[in-house]
């Protein structure tokens, strides 16, 4: 979980320099120049002034802003910087351009985690832009919820990592158990190899082994944190209402960026958060309360859960482990590392097998 917890620290800290940038003032077409390429920010000579940004673009950064060429030669995060200067200082769709760059990253593990950042990065950027919202405020929540993002995956982590190392270490016991009986001077291997008892010990070893290891896996990941940042949908509701959007506008602009923006987030995430809209909206309706606060407090609940959930998670995928150890690491081990001394020792008394 470490390559993930980097990966979103890496968009967090982007995302705030992009809103220091624009709280001091800095247009969002310089702001992203400075985060992209120097190419894109030329220096005027003194008594001259600078180009044009799009003259200075040199047709090298032409082609890094091509995805479908260049996204397998780089990382994402400096293909979405290229390709973001590029079109913010052509007037472009900056959402866009960085969700077509997240589109070529294969939907797995870290790479999954930073295409997913950078696509919520995205429909944040699209709702502050579409409803007139300040975008600097809008980034800074985002980066904030990204890195308490990173720091729960810092610390399911380091709570998997013995979890992980248990299961390691016990699916190795069935070859040690192998190993110990050739070096107690019987022949297990040859009752493997060339016995009708050795070959389906050793196949139903094998299979067990495998199963096991699928198994551990599975539940190792069924324990990590499903979604990357829960109460996003609340929180860009709230902030397209604080430009004077209605609820109605508000909530189509959210949940239609995050739709666009964001491909690998996955439906049942953002069912979720719109239950949580729907809720708090009945309520502020009935009570007459202000939406915007409820909003905001819904999308830290729904965050505070998620942490909780983490952590409930990590503390008994260990205690889970045991099912498969007991269920198929401790049969394999019967079967390659007893069953074949037994075969052999029965085999010296004039017993055959085959």
């Amino acid at each position: 979980m470490t390559g993930v917890a980097d990966a979103l620290d890496e968009v967090a800290a982007i995302a705030q320099r992009l809103a220091v940038l624009l709280a001091a003032g800095v247009t969002p077409e310089r702001a992203w120049g400075f985060l992209g390429p120097r190419t894109l920010e030329p220096r005027a000579k003194p008594g001259e002034r600078a180009e044009p940004a799009e003259r200075a673009a040199t047709p090298l950064l032409e082609e890094r802003a091509k995805p479908a060429e260049r996204a397998s030669r780089k990382e994402l995060s400096d293909a979405v910087l290229s390709a973001a200067a590029v079109t913010a200082q052509r007037a472009g769709d900056v959402a866009a351009a960085i969700t077509a760059e997240c589109t070529q990253t294969p939907p797995f593990g870290a790479a999954r985690h930073r295409a997913v950042a950078w696509g919520l990065f995205a429909a944040t950027w699209s709702v502050a832009m579409s409803s007139g919202a300040p975008p600097a405020a809008a980034l800074q929540s985002f980066a904030a919820g990204i890195r308490r993002a990173a720091a729960l995956h810092r610390e399911l982590g380091v709570a998997f990592a013995g979890p992980r190392a248990t299961a390691r270490l016990v699916g190795l016991l069935p070859l040690v158990a192998l190993g110990f009986g050739a070096m107690l001077g019987f022949d297990t291997v040859h009752v493997l190899a060339a016995t009708p008892v050795g070959w389906a010990c050793l196949g139903g070893g094998i299979a067990l082994m495998v199963g096991a290891r699928r198994w551990s896996g599975r539940l190792l990941a069924a324990a990590e944190p499903q979604e990357l940042v829960p109460g996003l949908l609340p929180e860009l509701v709230a902030v397209a209402m604080g430009s004077g959007a209605p609820v109605g506008r508000a909530r189509q602009l959210a949940a239609s960026a995050l739709r666009e923006h964001a491909p690998f987030l996955g439906g049942e995430a953002l069912d979720a958060d719109e239950e949580a809209v729907d809720g708090v909206l009945e309520l502020a309706a009935r009570a007459g309360a202000p939406t915007i606060g409820l909003l905001v407090a819904e999308a830290e609940r729904r965050r505070a859960d998620a942490d909780a959930a983490g952590r409930a998670a990590a503390a008994s995928v260990a205690v889970r482990l045991v099912v498969p150890l007991a269920v198929c690491v401790l049969p394999a081990f019967m079967l390659l590392g007893v069953v074949p001394v037994l075969v052999a020792l029965l085999s010296g008394t004039g017993i055959h097998f085959g």
